[in-house]
């Protein structure tokens, strides 16, 4: 039985319910009194119902910054051990699951972790700057057992449309999501990268802080127009747009019955419980990790730089 210490919370973000749920089943009665995400109480009552998603993995402790707040997702998600610093965890589990995309705080907080060589999922991305992601992979490499993803990445939706589209013939995408870049940028780059790959040009930003419009140009002449903006309405999507009597082609992330979102987030974690089982953590897949992570702050240099073109890879931001 594999053990897993899941932390979390930050602001926004339920995910230590939910990545919990997945592994260890739900109370419902305190799903309904204390889970303060409406989203989740419904793809758990009618996606996961209780079964069991992932055999022989469970999630053993929780750690969040505030006691009784790490006690109410234990009761909601079945959690068995709550402790009072996260580091406690060490020598406790096989693995730890950082819920939180408040990636500002991720470099101080996967520390410990890193040094005693614990295997990481990490939300989303690694690093918020350029120095953190170097941090992260001085103190990792290819070898370290680290994933990061949007959950978006593994959702039905992306399976599907990687049979149903010529992606060959796709000429732009138009992705919108709520929220900020820098948090949620990954849940339309991660899946769109996974399908149409990362031989990018350059990354161009015309929007604003928290407002942003990203222009990313592929060497084969595809157009990524990228745009997450705070306080925008669901659903966060990317349409396809290909060549002439091909009709656009929608790929939803939080799809009308939340099915295709449920079954995203439980094939992420059975993905993670998988490779910690066997130890497999390609190298490929690591360098995809830094590609996204260097692509999204790309989109953030340009910005900051009032819209001027990024080439990319943009090498000189991680030196």
């Amino acid at each position: 039985m594999l053990n897993f210490g899941i932390i979390g919370l930050n602001e926004g973000n339920g995910h230590p319910y939910s990545f919990s749920a997945v592994f260890n089943g739900y109370n419902e009665a305190a799903l309904d009194a204390e889970c303060p995400f409406e989203i989740i109480r419904q793809y758990l009552k009618a996606h996961h119902r209780n079964r069991e998603f992932i055999a022989d993995a469970r999630v053993t402790h929780i750690w969040t910054q505030n006691r009784s707040l790490s006690e109410s997702v234990a009761r909601v998600s079945n959690i068995a051990q709550v402790v009072d610093r996260a580091e406690e965890m060490i020598g406790q589990v096989d693995g730890i699951i950082f819920a939180r995309d408040d990636i500002w705080n991720h470099w101080e907080m996967a520390r410990p972790f890193l040094e005693a060589g614990l295997p990481i999922y990490m939300d989303k991305v690694m690093g918020h700057t350029p120095d953190t992601l170097e941090k992260f992979i001085a103190a990792t490499g290819p070898a370290y057992p680290i994933m990061t993803a949007s959950s978006f990445r593994f959702a039905p939706e992306v399976e599907k449309a990687r049979r149903t589209l010529d992606l060959g013939k796709v000429k732009t995408i138009h992705a919108i999501s709520p929220c900020i870049w820098i948090r949620y940028a990954a849940h339309l780059l991660d899946p769109i990268c996974s399908l149409f790959g990362y031989d990018i040009d350059r990354v161009q930003n015309l929007g604003g802080k928290n407002a942003d419009s990203v222009f990313i140009h592929y060497k084969t002449g595809l157009t990524v127009i990228a745009q997450v903006i705070e306080n925008v309405a669901l659903p966060l999507e990317f349409r396809c747009f290909s060549e002439k009597n091909i009709p656009p082609y929608c790929v939803q992330y939080t799809d009308p019955t939340l099915e295709s979102y449920f079954l995203s987030i439980s094939r992420m974690m059975q993905t993670f419980a998988e490779k910690v089982r066997g130890g497999d953590f390609p190298v490929a897949e690591y360098e995809r990790s830094v590609v996204l992570n260097r692509l999204i702050l790309a989109g953030e240099l340009s910005r900051d730089a009032h819209g001027r073109p990024v080439s990319f890879p943009a090498l000189e931001m991680c030196m």
